[in-house]
């Protein structure tokens, strides 16, 4: 059956538009739910400030699988929202915060701040539940520093 003349020109707009309205959800910006956890390194068996609690073993055993510490321990974990297109910032210490802001992709934008001053700066891929890692050496005392960042599941 054939349809009428008009119908392939109310078909193509409404193609159309539901494409865009598809493309549309997929670059949409949201909110982030974000965990920073700064972690020290070091081949001590115990970290010499005593509130630091080892990782657990999943997270120590990939940082051992990349970085040549044995022993890794908590110093401090945030969690915290990164609005919209927007930033929100994450002090770790004194010495160290992170600023994050929430790009287009699956994207953020990561400030590395120390002692007040911009450190580094990188665009890095984030996916719920995966993480990516910042280091540094402390040379002063033969171990290194590390910021774990994590997109956690909303839920």
């Amino acid at each position: 059956m054939k349809l009428p003349w008009f119908s392939g020109w109310i078909r193509r707009p409404l193609g159309v538009f539901l494409l865009m309205a598809l493309g549309a959800l997929g670059v949409q910006a949201k909110e982030l739910k974000i965990e920073t956890k700064l972690i020290w390194g070091s081949n001590e068996e115990k970290s010499p400030k005593k509130e630091h609690e080892p990782v657990d073993e999943a997270t120590a055993a990939k940082l051992r699988k990349v970085f040549k510490w044995k022993n890794y321990f908590v110093e401090k974990t945030l969690t915290g929202t990164v609005p919209s297109r927007g930033s929100n910032q994450f002090k770790l210490s004194d010495k160290c915060t992170i600023e994050i802001t929430e790009l287009e992709g699956p994207k953020v934008e990561v400030k590395l701040i120390g002692k007040g001053q911009p450190v580094h700066k990188a665009t890095k891929e984030i996916r719920k539940g995966e993480w990516f890692v910042y280091t540094g050496d402390d040379d002063k005392h033969e171990c290194s520093w590390f910021v774990i960042i994590t997109e956690l599941d909303e839920k």
